[in-house]
Formats: C-alpha cells, sequence, structure tokens
C-alpha cells in the first residue's frame, strides 16, 4: 500500500475508525483556509480581468482602443449568428 502525504487521502475502510473529532474539525479548518485563500485569489483575478480600462493619453489611442472595441463586439455578434444559424439547421434535421 502506498502512503501519501496527505493523510486526510483515499484509506482502507478499518483505517477509518481511527479518525476522531479533533481529526475531523482540524481538517475542516485547515480544507476552509484553502478555500478562503482561493477565494481571494480568484477574486482579485476577476477584479483585474473586469477593471476599467485607464483612460488613453493620446488621440490616436482612444480612436485604437474604440476602433477594437467595435470589432470585437461585431466579431461577437457574426459568431452568435452562425452558431445559431447552425443551431437550427440541426434542430431542423
Amino acid at each position: 500500500m502506498q502512503t501519501s502525504a496527505n493523510p486526510y487521502s483515499v484509506r482502507p475502510a478499518n483505517l477509518y475508525s481511527s479518525l476522531t473529532l479533533e481529526d475531523i474539525s482540524r481538517r475542516k479548518a485547515e480544507v476552509r483556509k484553502q478555500l478562503d485563500e482561493q477565494k481571494q485569489t480568484i477574486g482579485l483575478l476577476c477584479h483585474e480581468a473586469l477593471a476599467p480600462l485607464k483612460p488613453a493619453a493620446k488621440k490616436t489611442n482612444v480612436l485604437m482602443r474604440a476602433f477594437n472595441t467595435g470589432m470585437a463586439v461585431f466579431d461577437g455578434v457574426m459568431i452568435g449568428v452562425r452558431f445559431m444559424r447552425r443551431m437550427r439547421q440541426a434542430f431542423r434535421r
């Protein structure tokens, strides 16, 4: 039988009886701490990804950003239209 570094990994059924309430509560606290760290990391990543853009200093940057945004919206709409057409064709058969 292989032993792993994690004491709470899958074990044979006869070893589960050796778990105490203290072990379970300690493990629960560890898992909650890990979840809180992951939640904080996800929150930071989402905030960074969805943060408003910095104001452009030059007029050319403003125009290029507007053009890029418009093209991205247009591209998204076109992909959505193509997807809907293909889905309709698939369900008509």
